[in-house]
């Protein structure tokens, strides 16, 4: 009877060369890259779309500011890193958090969460270079400076 192998060191987070090697990563900023990896750090074998990004989590792991997050979430979606799988928050009207799924990971069913199977999608593969990567993170922050201004009382 053989034994299943665990590394004596623990869990640890991979950061595949093909990712950190891309225009996507390239022009992310360290905090972007931490949020990240943060968030990685939560991705078991089956909850791929189950990954939160909560000042509660994030705060073990140095993150203190709700913008800082917020700002690195829009850009890890604007480069393909990550997508949003639920939609909480004030936006819905509910006190459910937004939960993500690393896009170079396949999603496992999870009929509690409303989660149907699906391949890795890749998106961040999409940008050639760091010029159209930087223009989608522009693109991004963007909308949200422009969905702020219209969203002030006169």
């Amino acid at each position: 009877m053989s034994k299943k192998k665990t590394d004596p060191r623990g869990g640890h987070t991979r950061l595949y060369n093909d990712i950190s090697d891309s225009p996507a990563w390239r022009v992310l900023d360290y905090s972007a890259w931490g949020l990240w990896l943060a968030m990685r750090r939560q991705l078991k074998a089956n909850n791929n779309g189950d990954i939160e990004a909560t000042l509660g989590t994030l705060k073990h792991f140095g993150f203190t500011s709700p913008s800082t997050i917020a700002k690195g979430l829009r850009a890890l979606q604007a480069v393909g890193l990550i997508a949003i799988t639920r939609q909480g928050g004030i936006a819905v009207g509910q006190k459910v958090c937004n939960l993500y799924r690393f896009t170079d990971e396949s999603v496992t069913p999870n009929s509690k969460l409303g989660l149907t199977f699906s391949l890795p999608t890749n998106d961040w593969k999409r940008f050639e270079n760091m010029a159209q990567a930087e223009a989608a993170i522009a693109e991004a922050e963007r909308l949200v400076a422009r969905k702020s201004r219209d969203e002030k009382p006169p």
